[in-house]
């Protein structure tokens, strides 16, 4: 779903947490929903995934910022 959205030009950073809400940074105007649902549709993501709510939130500026590295799974 990820690699369907992020075609998108007005969606950078896109990610999603353990609960399935996704959070971007809008580009020069944010999307619309059902231009959203109108590209998973197009793509054929999984039968019955749909965006349901789309809004603005504000988020905290992160202190510190970490990477990590997973390796064996493949």
């Amino acid at each position: 779903m990820r690699d369907i959205l992020e075609k998108n030009k007005n969606i950078k950073n896109l990610i999603f947490d353990t609960t399935g809400t996704g959070y971007f940074e809008a580009g020069k105007a944010p999307p619309e929903t059902a231009e959203l649902n109108a590209a998973l549709e197009k793509e054929r993501a999984l039968k019955g995934v749909k965006i349901s709510t789309l809004g603005e939130v504000e988020m905290p500026k992160a202190d510190a910022v970490f990477e990590i590295q997973v390796a064996g799974l493949a």
